[in-house]
């Protein structure tokens, strides 16, 4: 990759690497916040609330604050607190998720069958998790945190203690979407504890609903614990069989929900093998969890290379992989190392979506 020597596209390289440097400082200030009990608790508040006259939010923000000891002096770091670091926290309504149909028909399920246990987790008065899926403005990253002022139930799965799904406001809001859109014959990868085939059973232009899961203790799980309290389970069929092989049957649908990962990093490699398995089904819609995350996560490495190409490194660096991050990075050096970028509009083309995924395709 080569940039043609223009002052006014050399500006606009400089510029985007400075963005994509303050993405990857405010994901490390927000990466110690998740979470994170030793910032403050529910008791706290309420004593500094009573003692300052102050809002929840004001108190647990001042608390944010003094824990990250950020220097406020200066000015750039005070704009990154504010607009990044608390502009993206929120106070989350529990009535909206505790109203939620899937919510209500999961109240206080619990079951444990060997190596699994079905039970009730919770979040703690302010702790801060993400619930939405990330997004992009002029390339700079947009966070959603949320937490509660009271404590908030909801349902997970554990295999040997470890929590390994759950259904938290996270999961409801990044699926939203998908579930507003689904209609017709809707093929499911991933059956996880059900919330996306739940909602979408509820709806009148959804005509029937299959599940692609390969693991059968999940299936078990499911239809001794959760199915009985699905709505028009006759809408409903579960088919044990591996993503990657059904990928390569003639299967038709309207609609297709794929949901085999638990972030960017782990599915990215999914996600890609169903970007290329699109275009032998033209027909059909298919929607993605955290979607806009993997083009988060490709736009990253692309710019990484970006940097490292406009100090010129070397090719050899270009060979071996030890991460996925890596491995994209090689495959985007490789297919645009003969590429000349001669103006703004050519750079923005490379880090859309469309360039950003198909660079990765084989075809």
């Amino acid at each position: 990759m080569k940039f043609k020597k223009d002052n006014q596209l050399t500006d606009y390289v400089n510029s985007l690497l400075d963005k994509h440097e303050l993405n990857l400082s405010i994901s490390d200030i927000l990466s110690s916040i998740f979470g994170n009990m030793e910032i403050t608790s529910k008791k706290e508040i309420e004593l500094l609330m009573q003692r300052f006259h102050f809002s929840s939010r004001t108190v647990f923000l001042s608390k944010i604050s003094r824990y990250l000891d950020i220097d406020l002096t200066i000015e750039d770091n005070e704009e990154i607190l504010n607009e990044y670091v608390f502009g993206t926290i929120h106070e989350l309504d529990t009535d909206k998720y505790v109203s939620n149909p899937y919510y209500q028909a999961m109240n206080g399920v619990k079951a444990k069958e060997g190596d699994y246990e079905l039970k009730i987790d919770k979040y703690v008065p302010f702790e801060l998790f993400a619930y939405q899926d990330m997004s992009s403005e002029d390339y700079i990253e947009i966070n959603s945190l949320g937490y509660f002022k009271d404590e908030f139930p909801f349902i997970a799965l554990n295999h040997k203690g470890v929590t390994w799904m759950n259904i938290t406001p996270n999961e409801i809001e990044t699926m939203d979407k998908a579930v507003k859109e689904a209609k017709g014959d809707v093929l499911v990868f991933g059956l996880g504890l059900g919330y996306f085939p739940f909602m979408a059973l509820l709806k009148d232009d959804v005509k029937s609903i299959t599940v692609i899961e390969n693991d059968r203790n999940i299936i078990n799980l499911f239809n001794k614990y959760l199915k009985d309290k699905f709505p028009h389970q006759e809408k409903l069929n579960i088919i044990f069989d591996d993503a990657n092989n059904y990928l390569n049957k003639d299967y038709k649908a309207d609609y297709v929900f794929v949901d085999l990962w638990h972030n960017p990093e782990d599915g990215i490699e999914f996600f890609l093998k169903f970007k290329e398995n699109e275009n032998r089904h033209k027909n059909s819609k298919f929607f993605y969890w955290l979607e806009s995350s993997f083009y988060l996560f490709l736009r990253r490495c692309m710019f990484t290379l970006i940097g490292e190409q406009i100090n010129k490194d070397d090719p050899a660096n270009y060979v071996k992989a030890e991460t996925i991050e890596d491995k994209i990075i090689n495959t985007y050096y490789q297919k645009t190392k003969n590429l000349l970028v001669n103006n703004k509009e050519d750079l923005d083309k490379l880090l859309s979506e469309d360039t950003l995924v198909n660079l990765l395709l084989n075809y």
